[in-house]
């Protein structure tokens, strides 16, 4: 069976992630599956996650890692929709991304936008703790290596998914960013 295409968006909370997702849904000719951290770190009982947090969610992000693999081996798209943040709670999530994922069909996306509007759509939305976008904000890039590189401030979601649809093409297993991190990783070790 043919793997299915993976999108990997990865960017700072309110970065337009899960609208981009939506947009890339409705677009598509193919169908996409969208997971996303938010609803894996949701699906954990909140007095475990109050006591735990950090171990939760590594073991909740570690399932959503293979999860990804699990659609794709099926031969279903799927949108990614995270946050892989350059902090010690999270020094895992990257390369457990790159061992798993290296030889799939994925584009990894960096969804961009100025911290002003990162801040003023936080604000805007009412669901997310105020100041988490500016926390993650130089956290969240600092790896350095995406397929694809993408603003959701100056470009409309629509042209966004374009750009993403474009990139997709001719999109081989083992190609890419997770590859060459998966070939970096690996050397570190």
């Amino acid at each position: 069976m043919k793997k299915g295409k993976v999108i990997f968006l990865n960017g700072t909370s309110s970065s337009g992630k899960t609208s981009l997702t939506k947009k890339i849904q409705e677009l598509s000719a193919e169908p996409y599956f969208h997971l996303s951290l938010d609803v894996y770190e949701n699906m954990g009982p909140e007095r475990h996650l109050e006591r735990d947090y950090w171990g939760i969610l590594n073991m909740a992000a570690s399932a959503m890692h293979h999860s990804i693999a699990t659609f794709s081996d099926r031969g279903l798209n799927v949108v990614v929709d995270t946050v892989l943040l350059e902090i010690p709670q999270e020094a895992t999530w990257l390369p457990e991304c790159a061992e798993v994922l290296h030889d799939y069909p994925v584009l990894f996306v960096g969804v961009h936008c100025p911290l002003p509007e990162l801040e003023r759509r936080e604000l805007e939305r009412g669901d997310r703790e105020i100041g988490q976008a500016k926390w993650q904000w130089d956290k969240v890039h600092t790896h350095g290596l995406y397929d694809l590189e993408i603003n959701t401030h100056e470009t409309p979601s629509d042209a966004c998914a374009a750009q993403i649809f474009a990139a997709l093409e001719g999109l081989e297993p083992g190609q890419g960013a997770f590859a060459e991190l998966h070939r970096r990783f690996t050397k570190e070790q």
